[in-house]
């Protein structure tokens, strides 16, 4: 019945990023529609107001333009939504709460479900984000896009993505102090502490990162599309073996999507913020 679950999440998945790949205009114009309705031309307006001076001053302190600000401004606030998540889980595996109504049952009931075919497949697909493979991929990635684009920032980015994902894990992982599940529970043997999951945060920073990266090289929407959805398929599927093979309770699989997304997303933002002013820096081409 798992097995038979995962296909059919991973078949819809497939339909609908094939749906989304087949209908850029419909994206587009439904963007485009609410752009013009009332709500978003009353925020436009009041942003304008009251957002603009600070929003000038903002772009000449960071030396880019208004429109760069503003974009900078929604990934901070995407990062700090993800953060509340990590937080409100937090509280919620201290407090004990999750771990009698969710944690516990799911994993019990995990326990007594596997299926050998499935088993024996998210053994190999948990390792895709172990420390060793999330350094290869991001070292691999970076450099294409660093030979591609001929700068040297996917390189900077990549490391310090990686780098500072790690010391995070291992400062929240410390503080939290977190058991695993019963060895009883779980099919392979994994040490350290239990919150976060380490291979769910580290593969979400990585996928998202790195897809963020790659847009830079492949154009077209469908391509985009078609990276973004693999990215999200494989960090998905590694959240779910973590829980599956019973090493990591779900609230730290979710708990570590949260911070690996906040933590990417931080990333992409200072990455954004350093093109757009090297951009706004170079001269203007000669008229003519």
């Amino acid at each position: 019945m798992v097995t038979a679950f995962v296909v059919a999440a991973l078949l819809l998945w497939s339909l609908v990023c094939i749906w989304v790949a087949r209908h850029q205009g419909f994206f587009l114009a439904a963007i485009a529609r609410v752009r013009e309705t009332r709500v978003a031309v009353t925020v436009r307006s009041w942003a304008v107001r009251h957002l603009g001076g600070s929003a000038t001053r903002v772009a000449q302190w960071l030396s880019v333009d208004v429109t760069a600000v503003l974009g900078l401004m929604s990934g901070i606030v995407v990062v700090a939504l993800l953060a509340a998540g990590f937080t409100e889980l937090l509280d919620d595996v201290l407090e004990g709460e999750i771990d009698s109504y969710v944690d516990r049952p799911v994993s019990q009931w995990v326990a007594g479900h596997r299926e050998a075919g499935l088993t024996a497949v998210l053994k190999v697909l948990t390792h895709v984000a172990d420390p060793v493979s999330l350094v290869v991929i991001t070292v691999i990635v970076s450099t294409w896009v660093c030979w591609r684009i001929r700068s040297w920032l996917p390189a900077v980015l990549g490391l310090s993505g990686l780098l500072g994902v790690g010391v995070v894990l291992v400062v929240a992982k410390w503080m939290v102090g977190r058991s695993r599940p019963p060895s009883w529970t779980a099919v392979i043997v994994e040490d350290g502490f239990s919150f976060p999951s380490g291979h769910a945060t580290g593969g979400v920073a990585v996928a998202v990162l790195l897809a963020w990266m790659a847009g830079w090289v492949i154009r077209g929407w469908t391509a985009r599309v078609a990276l973004w959805a693999s990215a999200s398929a494989a960090a998905g599927m590694v959240g779910f073996s973590r829980v599956y093979l019973g090493v990591h309770y779900v609230s730290d699989v979710v708990a570590g999507a949260f911070l690996g997304a906040a933590w990417a997303i931080g990333v992409i933002v200072v990455g954004a913020w350093w093109e757009s002013r090297r951009r706004s820096a170079q001269p203007a081409p000669a008229p003519g």
